[in-house]
């Protein structure tokens, strides 16, 4: 099920994926953008969903303020927190030795994780 998406542009779609959310991102994630993903990602933690899954492989640009934006997202669900990324750039920004993400980050959407 497609959920209604906020005013960012640079939210390409959230759907649900299993018993999570599925949230791909677009073009830049900085400063001027990452406020209106991260109150979205806050509605999205306190409607429950068990994952957030969150698909940054059509992200052009990202810098610390995306970073905080993950950071934040992981902190306010009870659920899961994933990253999908496949830049360079992006996962070197991931994957500081002076940052500690909290969060698997994938190179592949995975399958979709159900109730049994």
């Amino acid at each position: 099920m497609p959920f209604p998406l906020p005013a960012a542009s640079c939210i390409a779609s959230v759907h649900t994926h299993g018993t999570g959310t599925l949230v791909r991102l677009c073009g830049e994630i900085d400063i001027a953008t990452a406020p209106d993903i991260s109150d979205y990602l806050d509605t999205l933690s306190y409607a429950g969903a068990a994952e957030l899954l969150i698909d940054l492989r059509q992200v052009e640009f990202m810098d610390g303020s995306g970073v905080r934006l993950l950071n934040r997202a992981r902190a306010r669900g009870d659920g899961r927190l994933r990253v999908i990324c496949t830049d360079p750039t992006t996962l070197r920004l991931l994957r500081h030795p002076s940052l500690r993400m909290w969060f698997d980050i994938l190179d592949h959407l995975p399958l979709p994780v159900t109730d049994s």
